[in-house]
């Protein structure tokens, strides 16, 4: 029996290389369709509606609670929060049509509006900001998304992670953002960008923590920092999540 048992050891000491050897090889594509068979198996994104309660934690020791609504089917969404003893509100309906409030006022006056930022393009700015962070890694499939096919293997936040560099086309956006992984799991499990990647500016965000909800895997809380000081910018925190599907 020895004389068998080391070329079978060996045999299976090579197949375990050999499939090392293609883990490390993976390409860029092919590590996001990993991440988002983690995040969403059953393909749900597209089809959900998301109703988020955040904290938003700042420096100064003052927290902002915001609702948000994200209705992927629809292609509508809604925030609302508190700021300055004043409730603001912003609306996209799925044909790109907004309405903004303040204490469910309609703000006639150009200046103010201006000065309140309850344009329509705020409210359209604030769907693609929170539909991308929290539709992520999903969103990294969106028209105009550049995915580098090159893998790296570094660490984040102290620990090992693969990462991900994605650039995008010149009318969808300037910025180049890293997206780190865990190397097991492929959850995600943070975030980069930059505007100039040579000066170090723009900010990095800590994931903590998954939301599991009708088979899908939301990452929960998010601390920002700077990346050239590593400043604590702030962070959010789920308060609440209901997921459901249209």
């Amino acid at each position: 029996m020895t004389r068998y048992f080391t070329p079978i050891f060996l045999l299976l000491f090579i197949s375990c290389s050999v499939l090392s050897a293609q883990e490390e090889q993976i390409s860029g594509t092919e590590l996001l369709n990993r991440s988002i068979s983690f995040h969403d198996p059953s393909g749900q994104w597209q089809k959900v509606k998301m109703e988020l309660v955040i904290d938003q934690e700042m420096p100064n020791g003052s927290v902002r609670p915001s609702h948000v609504i994200i209705d992927n089917q629809r292609g509508a969404f809604e925030l609302s929060f508190v700021k300055d003893n004043h409730l603001f509100n912003w609306k996209v309906d799925g044909l790109d049509s907004t309405e903004s409030f303040m204490d469910y006022r309609v703000i006639t006056d150009s200046v103010r509006v201006d000065t309140l930022q309850l344009s329509p393009d705020r409210a359209r700015r604030w769907r693609n900001y929170y539909s991308y962070l929290y539709g992520l890694p999903m969103k990294l499939k969106d028209k105009g998304t550049n995915i580098d096919p090159v893998v790296q293997s570094t660490t984040f936040d102290g620990k090992p992670v693969l990462a991900l560099k994605v650039t995008y086309d010149k009318n969808v956006g300037s910025d180049t953002w890293y997206f780190y992984f865990h190397p097991e799991t492929y959850a995600l499990v943070g975030y980069r960008f930059f505007h100039n990647e040579a000066e170090n500016d723009g900010e990095y965000i800590v994931i903590e923590g998954l939301e599991i909800q009708n088979g899908m895997r939301i990452p929960m809380h998010r601390a920002w920092y700077t990346n050239n000081e590593n400043c604590w910018l702030g962070t959010d925190r789920f308060i609440s999540l209901k997921l459901t599907r249209n």
